[in-house]
């Protein structure tokens, strides 16, 4: 049983209805198949290093006694809840202050969410399933009765921290249960969504407590990494304001630099850096937010491959400002690229290698032309980043980093001498003077 799974890849500003060359298609299906791997199994993989096999198998082990748990919270029956019902949509149309009225929402909430605690309820997936839509509707439906914008806003807020208080009762049980309450969490919208218009605005405490989850030591990485799934969903889909999303960058920054955690969950703390819009800090310093993380998963030659392909797709991607020096970063990209091919002779048809050789073509490129345009901020991919004129150290590197990156995507056969050798000669040839990519913080690292 893997300790984390990680959800397939989402190319960001992709819909069917864009122009796509058939090729850049095909690279995109591949990637998203690819990631749709697991890390680990019964048995860590050969990869994992040796000092950090114990520490792998206690996550394995600590997720098959969360599994293992049999300890239902107490909630109405099926047939109580019903008698129930009609009361709480009244008040969860129109809002409630009294004790009385408090007590019969937070009554039948316990009901909808605290059977996620029941391991036969739990081992039909459906039911799990019919959970959360079930939550996402009463939270749509949430003061849709009150007129006045302020008061609904009131109503909204004390619903949805009564659904997180309860849902938090979760965070203690189950492995089941505790997912449960994750994924309750990140649909807290206490404001919702205006089509065409205001983004949906999470309830505080409701980010607060996917944070404290995701930096927990008290949860597994089973569960943690559907809090940085969830957080995510949050800053892809609502407005989350800057200090927040500073506080989000902080906690994925601690859990990144946690020693002998599994590629699958580092993989899904830097997909959620990606979503990150503010690309420096206005309080507290002014260092750089994603990419700092991005800088320091690349420049570590120790991690796995794939990961470290992620974090070089994140330096094409992520949030990005002019202060920042793209050269010294191009040539420590065109470095891993020779790690992957060194690593790919060695372990050729590995599913992991898709995900990274498109991953190192995308972090100098862009998925489609309307990311060309616009800000030098705006764009995607170093090539587009660097301005119209870009600098040779990006302009020799891509062709060379496409080469690998295009083998890796085929995956099948594995590099000749004659294909790798004009890549380890331009590193050797091209390594920069200074290495440093950010005023704030140091060097990369020049081996």
């Amino acid at each position: 049983m893997p300790v984390v799974v990680r959800n397939t890849i989402e190319f960001q500003g992709m819909s069917a209805g864009r122009h796509i060359s058939a090729s850049l298609l095909c690279v995109l299906m591949l990637f998203g198949a690819a990631n749709a791997q697991q890390a680990g199994s019964g048995i860590p993989r050969e990869d994992v290093p040796a000092n950090c096999l114990q520490a792998v198998l206690a996550e394995q082990q600590l997720t098959r006694s969360l599994r293992e748990i049999r300890e239902p919270l107490p909630h109405l029956s099926r047939d109580e809840a019903i008698q129930v019902r009609r009361d709480y949509n009244k008040l969860l149309y129109n809002g409630f202050t009294g004790e009385a009225d408090t007590k019969t929402v937070r009554t039948y909430l316990e009901y909808l969410i605290l059977r996620a605690s029941d391991p036969d309820f739990s081992s039909i997936p459906s039911n799990g399933q019919q959970l959360l839509k079930d939550v996402e509707s009463d939270l749509q439906r949430a003061g849709s009765s009150v007129g006045n914008p302020s008061t609904q806003l009131t109503m909204r807020r004390k619903f949805c921290g009564e659904m997180l208080t309860t849902s938090k009762k979760l965070l203690t049980n189950s492995l089941d249960a505790r997912i449960t309450a994750v994924s309750v969490m990140k649909f807290l919208h206490e404001s919702k969504a205006v089509p065409g218009g205001a983004a949906a605005r999470l309830y505080p405490e409701a980010l607060a407590s996917l944070i404290d989850v995701l930096t927990s030591a008290e949860q597994p990485d089973s569960v943690k990494v559907f809090a940085a799934s969830g957080l995510r969903y949050v800053l892809r889909n609502c407005d989350v304001i800057e200090t927040e999303q500073f506080r989000i960058c902080d906690a994925i920054g601690m859990e990144l630099k946690r020693p002998c955690t599994q590629a699958a969950f580092q993989l899904t703390l830097l997909e959620a850096l990606m979503e990150i819009s503010r690309p420096r800090k206005t309080v507290g310093g002014s260092e750089p937010t994603a990419m700092k993380s991005f800088v320091d998963v690349l420049n570590d030659r120790s991690r796995p491959i794939e990961v470290r392909c992620m974090a070089a797709l994140g330096i094409g991607r992520g949030s990005f400002d002019t202060q920042m020096k793209l050269q010294p970063l191009a040539w420590k990209i065109a470095q891993l690229a020779g790690d992957a091919a060194l690593e790919f002779n060695r372990n050729t048809g590995d599913d992991k290698w898709p995900s990274c050789g498109a991953a190192l073509i995308f972090a100098f490129s862009h998925y489609s032309d309307n990311e060309t345009g616009g800000s030098l901020t705006e764009r995607k991919g170093l090539l587009n980043r660097a301005g119209n004129s870009p600098p040779a150290a990006i302009t020799d590197a891509a062709p060379l980093v496409r080469m690998i990156g295009i083998k890796l995507i085929q995956n099948s056969e594995g590099f000749t001498g004659n294909e790798v050798q004009p890549l380890a000669t331009w590193i050797q040839e091209n390594k920069p003077t200074n290495l440093k990519w950010d005023n704030t913080q140091p060097e990369l690292n020049a081996n």
